[in-house]
């Protein structure tokens, strides 16, 4: 069984105009380590997005990168300071899925679209067998790899708002992307 490590990290600016925030640019990244060794990295951005967005999208993103490389029987370990994308999948989804995608007070999702996107990765990752885990680790603190995918992410988000462009997983262009 090989482990697979992603740390991950989302990063956005919303500015207040006349009592309303509005979405700006952002970015998300993902470091991966192979077995305890760092391996590669990935990041990008778009327009007009919340951080909550680039922070499911860092998780969505190393997923798939898992499902890519990975064989059955392997273990995918994502490392987030998010606890909002850690309690989704870990507490929520499940019902939110059994109340047909909707809040228990009935109301909307914000994100769904993503949010079901990796739903659907983590029932791909159930099927081959290999276990998943996420791990809440404190944001701008002492964990290296977590500061490191923040400043990826950060530089990310200032290309997004030199180039304008969309960059998902793999340097694509990503309909999950900006969708705000």
């Amino acid at each position: 069984m090989d482990i697979y490590s992603y740390f991950t990290d989302g990063a956005a600016t919303m500015i207040n105009k006349n009592g309303k925030y509005l979405r700006q640019e952002g970015g998300w990244a993902f470091i991966k380590c192979f077995n305890g060794e760092k391996d590669s990295s990935q990041s990008g951005g778009c327009k007009l997005t919340t951080n909550n967005e680039m922070e499911l999208y860092a998780i969505y993103a190393s997923m798939k990168d898992f499902l890519d490389s990975s064989c059955d029987g392997d273990k995918i370990e994502i490392y987030t300071d998010s606890g909002y994308c850690i309690g989704i999948f870990t507490q929520w989804a499940k019902n939110w899925q059994r109340k047909g995608w909707r809040k228990s007070d009935g109301k909307p999702i914000e994100n769904l679209k993503l949010i079901k996107a990796i739903w659907k990765l983590m029932g791909e990752i159930e099927n081959k067998n290999c276990e998943l885990l996420f791990v809440k680790v404190k944001g701008h603190s002492n964990n290296v790899l977590n500061n490191e995918a923040d400043e990826l992410a950060v530089n990310a988000k200032s290309e997004a708002k030199r180039t304008g462009k969309t960059v998902g997983y793999n340097g694509e262009k990503d309909s999950l992307l900006g969708t705000k």
